[in-house]
């Protein structure tokens, strides 16, 4: 009986034992599976954020990308409309060195042309740099956003996984609970919500298991390590992804204010352009002003030169005359001495009529001689008037063929015709020039494209 009595004892004491083992196995279970749900919950809930603020990012990136794309293409659009005024500078500055020889003088508008010239250069030098540095814009974006999506794939792939995983932790409980339940109603109790720390109800008739400290694990000595390198290592993945977001975030900063200056960069060479070239048209006109004015003063010497011409010419006339009028009185008083050299001897005397015959004699000879220095006088007159129209006349046309070259210049103008700079005859710049000189007509060579290619 003594032996019965203590083998029941025995048996009983091991079925309590047994019964304690199985309800802190349960238990242990139960708060692992607990532990790993919560963890995953929170793993794939800092994925999703993680991605939503890197996708957000990726289509930021995007958009800068595409900005920069404009930006690029409003530069290369007034690099290449700079190419047409600058065509239309050389053309004008070739155009002025076939001026003649005494009107090629450094003149306002060859240096303004020139400086024009230099402006233009400047702005084709400043709009490729800019092109330069946008396009390395664009790069550094680009590596930037396959930096970002590589992230974003690796992420997904990673949520994908812990999903997979949490779904399976959910069925794995559900199959434990199923399996661990008591035949007397006992069991695992449900898995609690999540972020929740352990279960506090346990089945019935089991004993009540003191609670653990937060962030430990059952049964598992030295984990204290491994949680604080796993926490470690999960912050490093957050502060990784956020430090690629502010990268991306930077260089999308400095793209728009690249955009920003580039904008600014073409505005502001534009202007430099247009007022560079207002300033050479300007000074041409101004040139053109002071050549006509000087051709009208041209006009009004060689019409006064033609005028003491025919004076001239006239009086040289007049002279000649009065030389040919003096030939009868020389020839009278030559036959009256002659006459009165027959005379008698008696009668052959120097009396009044022979003084007065030669001082008349002496009177004509004299005139004629001042006639005839006259006469020579005034044709040395009439050919020094003749040299300085001739000279008048080159000056004349030097200055109005220098005068048409500078309207020639201002008669064309700067197009993009088929995809290539030009320069063309304005109608309605050469209808002005027309009305400066009507004797102006356009150098050959440059084509007048009809008004729809304008």
């Amino acid at each position: 009986m003594n032996q019965a009595q203590y083998t029941h004892g025995k048996a009983k004491k091991q079925n309590d034992m047994s019964h304690s083992a199985h309800e802190m196995t349960m238990a242990d279970n139960h708060y692992m599976y607990q532990d790993v749900h919560n963890t995953l919950k929170q793993k794939v809930s800092s994925s999703h954020r993680l991605i939503d603020a890197l996708q957000k990012r990726a289509q930021s990136l995007e958009n800068s990308i595409a900005q920069q794309y404009n930006s690029l293409g409003v530069l290369e659009e007034a690099l290449m409309e700079k190419d047409a005024p600058l065509q239309l500078c050389m053309h004008r500055l070739e155009q002025r060195e076939k001026r003649p020889l005494r009107e090629q003088v450094r003149d306002g508008p060859e240096e303004q042309l020139e400086q024009e010239k230099e402006t233009l250069m400047e702005a084709q030098r400043r709009l490729s740099d800019a092109m330069r540095r946008t396009r390395n814009m664009i790069e550094d974006l680009e590596r930037m956003l396959k930096d970002v999506r590589h992230d974003i794939e690796h992420k997904q792939q990673a949520l994908s996984i812990d999903e997979t995983c949490l779904r399976s932790n959910q069925r794995s409980f559900q199959a434990v609970q199923e399996l661990t339940r008591s035949p007397l109603g006992g069991g695992v109790p449900p898995m609690g919500p999540v972020g929740g720390g352990r279960a506090n109800s346990m089945p019935a008739g089991s004993r009540t298991l003191s609670p653990r400290a937060p962030g430990t694990s059952p049964r598992v000595g030295g984990a204290a390590g491994v949680h604080q390198e796993s926490a470690r290592n999960e912050m490093n993945r957050q502060v990784e992804a956020g430090r690629l977001n502010q990268q991306a975030a930077q260089l999308e900063e400095a793209a728009k204010l690249q955009r920003s200056d580039n904008k600014g960069n073409v505005q502001r060479c534009k202007k430099a352009v247009d007022d560079a070239r207002h300033k050479s048209e300007s000074t041409l006109q101004e040139r053109i002003n002071e050549a006509q004015a000087m051709r009208r003063r041209l006009e009004n010497e060689i019409r006064e030169t033609n005028n003491k011409i025919g004076h001239t010419k006239q009086t040289i006339a007049e002279t000649r005359h009065q030389i040919k009028a003096l030939d009868e009185p020389i020839d009278n008083t030559s036959a009256c001495q002659s006459y009165r050299q027959q005379r008698a001897t008696r009668e052959h005397i120097v009396d009044p009529v022979s003084t007065k015959i030669s001082e008349h004699q002496n009177m004509v000879l004299r005139a004629r001689a001042d006639l005839v220095g006259h006469h020579e006088q005034e044709k040395a007159s009439l050919l020094e008037l003749n040299e300085r129209k001739e000279r008048l006349k080159d000056d004349m046309r030097d200055k109005t063929s220098s005068m048409h070259i500078d309207l020639n210049c201002l008669s064309h103008d700067a197009v993009h015709f088929n995809g290539k700079p030009s320069t063309y005859l304005s109608k309605n710049r050469l209808s002005r020039s027309l009305k400066i000189d009507s004797r102006f007509v356009p150098m050959p060579g440059y084509s007048s494209y009809p008004m729809s290619a304008r």
